[in-house]
């Protein structure tokens, strides 16, 4: 009698086993493309946790308002995702070589960048959620050193980007049926920000030797990151969550801005900037009067994305589960950055007063596969690989975009502390090998032609997407490193 039960149990184990290696082995059989960057989109909105369109957990309000109705009781959510990057680039024909180390972190006020707070109520039953949620969906965070020569080889792509959109978002889950689930979460979308970066003045007026720093202008558009600063725009988010057996399905959509006066966000430059090249004498730009201090005005518009999220859980047997899924996000329509400045200075010392930096991004397809096991209801084990598709041709590659072949294998893990309280943990490792741009987009005789041109539309077409800048040739290289911690409280 012992050796059955003793054989019975073994037999129990092996065949676990057996589950989580084929568990293991599917997401590499599932997901066959390779992993392209993404600027601009927040890959772990609801931070490193085991997130996505059928968990039942606070970062649903952004993956799948539907499955807010999965969370039992009032539940608080904090968690906090901090990156590490560091992105070089060499500049082709001894054009010189800059290193951005950056430190992504969201212990800033508003939210940071990777910041999510979230909170919950099931009123009490199981056919109504309500909660709430701040959070950063799209952010971009790059900072290239300074040379006192002004010569640094990124500066006519970008010197610095701070680019910040908090969301605030309600939601509401509503269960139909059985085991139907759908939600709403509309959102007011708070955008902040600040970008500097050098114009050529030089190939501006028609000469033909580009990167003249003697020639370059220096423009820094800002607008404080206080919400008081703030652009405000609207957004709509919607789900339907659906579980047959041991199958979870789950499918969202989150728009992107709307009711702005722009087509897209816009960033307010109550606080920038603009210093002259040294051939006109250096120093900033000042009023009639003599006086810097706000005189000039910026304005920076661009487009965000609609986003379009699936999945499937499957649960392989006690405690293990497989979910895949699929973010669709549509980059295709932040195809540039649109700079204006107002300035009574400006004209009289022959600057532009309307710059556009080319971006061309492309549809990003965010694919992903996790296994997690459950170890006696108090230790919750993860692995999660992902992939995604390139938002940038090679030939658009820049100091400002940097993409390449990229994959990132995620470790999770989540305990239960006490009856209430649960810790969560994430680790991510980016690797992506080296981009090298002989045929970049960007091409200085196209500011040329068009002013030898007298500014006719078909020659100056590169100056009106934003392509007549200094190429960007050169090799670029990315490391970056994901650290997440997560807090649940459950009463």
């Amino acid at each position: 009698m012992c050796f059955r039960e003793h054989r019975g149990r073994t037999d129990r184990a092996r065949a676990v086993v057996a589950r989580m290696a084929t568990a293991a082995i599917l997401p590499m059989m599932l997901v066959t493309r390779l992993t392209w960057a993404s600027p601009l989109d927040d890959p772990f909105v609801g931070g490193m946790s085991f997130s996505g369109p059928t968990s039942g957990n606070l970062s649903a309000i952004y993956w799948n308002p539907a499955a807010l109705g999965l969370a039992r009781g009032v539940q608080i959510m904090v968690a906090g995702t901090a990156r590490l990057s560091s992105v070089g680039v060499t500049r082709a024909a001894g054009a010189g070589s800059a290193e951005a180390r950056d430190l992504r972190q969201p212990l800033q006020w508003p939210p940071g960048p990777g910041g999510y707070f979230a909170i919950s109520s099931d009123l009490g039953s199981d056919r109504v959620a309500l909660g709430f949620a701040a959070y950063m969906p799209y952010l971009e965070q790059i900072h290239f050193p300074v040379s006192p020569t002004g010569a640094e080889p990124t500066r006519y792509q970008v010197l610095s980007m701070d680019l910040r959109n908090l969301a605030l978002v309600p939601a509401l889950a509503i269960r139909l049926g059985n085991e139907l689930r759908i939600g709403l979460a509309p959102g007011i979308l708070f955008s902040t920000g600040s970008l500097s970066f050098a114009e050529d003045t030089a190939i501006d007026g028609g000469s033909t030797v580009a990167e003249s720093s003697a020639a370059a202008a220096r423009y820094n558009i800002a607008s404080g990151q206080g919400l008081e600063n703030a652009k405000v725009s609207l957004t709509l988010g919607g789900g339907i969550y659906y579980r047959v057996r041991n199958l979870e399905m789950g499918l969202s959509y989150q728009s992107r801005p709307l009711g702005s006066t722009v087509a897209g966000v816009e960033i307010a430059g109550g606080q920038s900037s603009v210093t002259l090249p040294p051939s006109q004498g250096g120093g900033p730009l000042t009023c009639a009067g003599g006086q810097s201090f706000r005189c000039v005005f910026g304005d920076v518009t661009y487009r965000l994305p609609d986003v379009f999220i699936g999945g499937v859980t499957w649960h392989l047997g006690p405690g293990l589960e497989l979910t895949v899924m699929e973010r669709w996000v549509w980059m295709h329509v932040h195809d540039r950055i649109d700079v204006r400045l107002i300035g009574p200075s400006l004209e009289a010392a022959g600057l532009p007063q309307h710059i556009v930096l080319y971006r061309g991004f492309h549809d990003v397809f965010d694919t992903r596969a996790r296994i997690a096991y459950w170890w006696r209801e108090r230790v919750h084990l993860g692995g999660e690989l992902r992939v995604e598709t390139s938002a940038v041709d090679a030939s658009a590659v820049n100091a400002a975009a940097v993409d390449g072949f990229k994959i990132e294998p995620v470790a999770l893990v989540e305990l239960r502390l006490t009856r209430r309280f649960w810790l969560g943990a994430g680790y991510g490792l980016t690797i992506m090998p080296a981009v090298t741009v002989t045929n970049s987009v960007f091409d200085p005789n196209q500011a040329t032609n068009c002013f030898t041109s007298g500014g006719d539309l078909d020659a100056c077409q590169g100056r009106l997407n934003g392509t007549a800048r200094p190429t960007a040739n050169g090799t670029y290289t990315s490391f970056v490193q994901d650290f997440g911690l997560t807090l649940n409280a459950r009463f």
